[in-house]
């Protein structure tokens, strides 16, 4: 099968023959349709950024951890799916028999595993990959690329399950990114009474139209965001500290904010935290899915046209370009279509 490895520590990956893998006890072998890639995981690991160096000595790897396709092959063992479903996965992993897996939260065990980002087992930079059936959820006619989106839906979901969120609070999301996306789809199928979207003045032409067309009330920069404008909820999507402060002055007293993004490659952030305890702002913070994100997320995907944050796509031979879109922040959820 032709795949996509990370095979030294520089800059690019390498298209290349590798075996088909077979499926072992509980396993599933998935004929790969849509590979999402990531802009703080995958993208890094291309670039080669100093905060993947330590991928180093388990090179050659094969990553890719956002994906969807159709089960190939099953093991005997398996009794959740069948070949010829389509599915997208959950890439994280859990031992399933700690206190947090035994309660959903799988996302948070301290043995979890990433399926396309540890080095343990090969991602779905490939036409084919084999997972565990428990990180299976099957999306009937939906199509791979949404699949692949479902991630990040169902992170925004998450947000949404462990927020103080209510029926038509006044919400609004910092980053409008791909996570930042996904969460603005999810508040807004959630019946929020407003929903603010901010970005940065990279993404006027762009990014913040999107937004207004997947259900913003409005989707400006931070500099045009109206004077004294406060929120019930403040979603921080992008891992910037310059959103968290934003976050922090435009978050009404007994507000809350719920902290998504991920400040890579930075050991800690600044925060005003006595500010907030005087207001009473609790923050949360949310990390993964759970199982009732996924469900909830395809159920908004059925109902949702989702179809102006998916792609560009390319085959897997055009994987430069395909890295170039993401580099540019060309569309929200670049795919590659092994």
């Amino acid at each position: 099968m032709r795949a996509l490895v990370k095979r030294r520590p520089k800059r690019g990956m390498t298209l290349e023959q590798r075996d088909v893998p077979t499926p072992g006890t509980g396993e599933v072998r998935i004929r790969v349709e849509s590979v999402g890639i990531d802009g703080g995981a995958e993208a890094l690991i291309y670039d080669w950024h100093e905060s993947k160096h330590h991928y180093e000595p388990a090179l050659p790897q094969l990553f890719g951890h956002e994906f969807a396709g159709v089960v190939d092959e099953v093991h005997s063992s398996v009794e959740r799916v069948q070949a010829g479903e389509r599915v997208a996965v959950e890439p994280v992993v859990g031992c399933g028999t700690c206190r947090h897996c035994r309660r959903g939260a799988f996302a948070i065990c301290p043995d979890r595993r990433l399926i396309g980002l540890d080095t343990d087992s090969d991602g779905a930079f490939a036409e084919y990959v084999t997972v565990p059936q428990e990180t299976l959820y099957p999306i009937g006619g939906l199509e791979a690329d949404v699949g692949v989106f479902l991630e990040l839906l169902a992170l925004g979901v998450h947000g949404l399950e462990k927020s103080e969120f209510e029926l038509g609070d006044r919400v609004a999301i910092v980053g409008p990114g791909p996570v930042g996306i996904g969460t603005l789809v999810a508040v807004v199928a959630a019946g929020a009474g407003s929903v603010t979207v901010v970005g940065t003045d990279a993404d006027t032409e762009d990014r913040l139209p999107l937004a207004r067309e997947l259900g913003a009330t409005t989707a400006v920069t931070a500099d045009d965001l109206e004077a004294g404008a406060s929120f019930d909820s403040v979603f921080e999507t992008a891992g910037s500290p310059a959103a968290l402060d934003l976050a922090t002055k435009r978050v009404q007293p007994g507000g809350e904010i719920v902290q998504i993004g991920l400040f890579h490659g930075q050991e800690g952030v600044s925060v005003d935290l006595t500010g907030l305890v005087r207001r009473s702002v609790s923050i949360t913070t949310v990390y993964g899915r759970r199982a009732s994100s996924w469900r909830r997320a395809i159920a908004i995907a059925e109902q949702v046209d989702l179809s102006p944050a998916l792609g560009p796509s390319f085959d897997l031979e055009a994987y430069e370009s395909a890295f170039e879109a993401v580099a540019t922040r060309s569309g929200i959820k670049v795919t590659l279509h092994p």
